[in-house]
């Protein structure tokens, strides 16, 4: 049989007008009842609105909620995971978390951040070809090496690094000289580093008053790198927002454990991408938009 692993993407490869046919599609037209605030960004709002992370977390949860409702291989899905805001959609895959849970959290989660953010001039760049303690070794030859932090770990050949702008910018100008490609990310900041530790702080406490569900098929952390265990979900994922992102451990460990299919829900194949270099005897599908997410 084959086994089946549904991961789900997380800010930057957002599109204007993301969810404008599940906003009113007779599966899903239910769960954008709890985002209605948002309906105008979705109909009419430009990229740069949308990208907002407190309009985009939820919209883009949304969006990958809804997706559940068309996957026609649903007994065979035995495992999960997220890239950052992705996580909430495993979650509700999961059965650990009810939706309206998810979306209510996710616009608190992104409040707190963009709010978290606007403190300070922050930029991400993703660097392209080099394994994660490559990338510490390039970090700690930089002239500002406390001012660069690793944020998220998606393969051995792509390691996000945040920091201040002018820093992150003379980081570049670093990679360039090393003829290292580095590209500048879509967010608007410094995620899943230190400069989001009071914004996780302040999450744990809307946490606190959230019942998470023991998950019915495996799910992994994006904390961790591994699969869920036990761990006091609160904690873990009020920490998920100020520590790197370990996508990539998450994947190998959920392939390792017989996964032999992966479905990605996106917007965006950047996943599917990464498993196509990396894990060549495993399918992938990519589902990007809602109408491939409807035609299954």
């Amino acid at each position: 049989m084959t086994k089946i692993g549904v991961v789900f993407g997380g800010q930057g490869s957002q599109y204007e007008n993301m969810g404008k046919v599940f906003l009113n599609h007779s599966k899903t037209k239910y769960i954008y009842e709890e985002i209605s605030e948002y309906k105008k960004i979705i109909l009419n709002g430009d990229l740069e609105e949308l990208s907002r992370t407190e309009n985009l977390q939820p919209i883009m949860l949304a969006f990958q909620i809804s997706a559940l409702e068309f996957l026609k291989t649903n007994d065979n899905i035995v495992a999960t995971c997220g890239l950052s805001l992705g996580e909430y959609a495993s979650l509700v895959l999961a059965g650990s978390l009810p939706y309206k849970d998810a979306l209510s959290l996710v616009k608190i989660r992104g409040s707190l951040m963009q709010d978290e953010s606007q403190k300070y001039d922050t930029k991400m760049l993703a660097i392209l070809n080099k394994n994660e303690d490559e990338v510490k070794n390039l970090i700690i030859n930089f002239s500002y090496p406390d001012e660069i932090h690793i944020s998220n770990i998606n393969s051995p050949k792509q390691v996000v690094v945040a920091g201040d702008t002018k820093k992150i910018d003379f980081f570049k100008e670093y990679m360039t000289e090393r003829k290292i490609r580095a590209i500048e990310m879509k967010v608007s900041g410094a995620f899943h580093t230190s400069f989001m530790e009071n914004a996780g702080k302040k999450y744990f406490e809307k946490l606190k008053e959230i019942k998470f569900e023991k998950p019915k098929i495996d799910y992994y952390l994006n904390l961790t790198g591994k699969k869920y265990s036990e761990e006091d979900l609160r904690i873990v994922l009020s920490k998920h927002i100020y520590n790197p992102v370990r996508l990539f451990d998450d994947i190998k460990n959920m392939i390792d454990s017989g996964v032999d299919k992966i479905v990605e829900i996106g917007p965006g194949s950047v996943i599917s991408n990464i498993i196509r270099k990396n894990f060549k005897e495993v399918q992938v599908i990519s589902l990007k938009n809602e109408e491939e997410i409807i035609k299954g």
